[in-house]
């Protein structure tokens, strides 16, 4: 098989490959999270708080909120130095989810503060093609959330508590940080992969 044929292989298997639910590490300690998730590539405090909704895009460049179940998904509310949704048209209480698109579709960690709430919500993570990777459960409904994963995290939807009466529960999130840990060890052996070949391939040529 030509060399071309070869690499053209393997990349077709890992664009194309069956997509696997993420292996994901949560945190419910910053120390330890910091420890793990490496440089700090970005932090989003929610400081100014403008004590209104506003349109999601227009707080961060690194990220893109919105309120899935809103009149207006594109709008949140602004509050308190936190942010939360802006309703929700699906129940009579309009409390909704609050949604998370990350600029670098490449996120593998991220962390937040959650508050005013008494319970847990549930993340849901996203691929760049709007395809769930997995959901998890957050280890307190308030205080530190953080998350690690194998896969690249587009965009995630957080859901929210839901109390013993069946009502949602609203939340506030703060201190949005996005980390730079390690490339996947499946990139790596995949970058590994095409050195080796073309190693294989130069020496081929030097002995014919």
């Amino acid at each position: 098989m030509k060399l071309k044929s070869i690499l053209f292989a393997i990349s077709t298997i890992a664009i194309t490959g069956n997509v696997h639910s993420a292996n994901v590490t949560v945190y419910d300690n910053s120390i330890a999270y910091s420890a793990a998730a490496g440089s700090e590539v970005f932090l989003i405090d929610f400081n100014g708080s403008a004590g209104t909704t506003v349109d999601g895009s227009t707080i961060s460049a690194d990220a893109t909120f919105g309120s899935p179940e809103a009149a207006n998904p594109n709008l949140v509310l602004w509050n308190s130095d936190a942010l939360s949704d802006a309703g929700s048209t699906l129940v009579s209480t309009s409390v909704g989810p609050l949604s998370i698109d990350f600029t670098d579709p490449l996120t593998f960690a991220f962390s937040l503060d959650f508050s005013s709430a008494g319970e847990q919500e549930t993340l849901e993570l996203y691929d760049s093609s709007s395809t769930l990777i997995t959901s998890v459960l957050a280890p307190n409904a308030s205080g530190f959330f953080g998350l690690i994963s194998d896969t690249a995290i587009d965009s995630v939807i957080i859901r929210n508590g839901i109390f013993p009466s069946g009502d949602r529960d609203r939340f506030f999130i703060d201190n949005l940080r996005v980390n730079a840990v390690p490339v996947p060890a499946a990139i790596w052996l995949f970058g590994s992969g095409i050195v080796a070949l073309v190693g294989f391939a130069r020496k081929n040529r030097k002995t014919l």
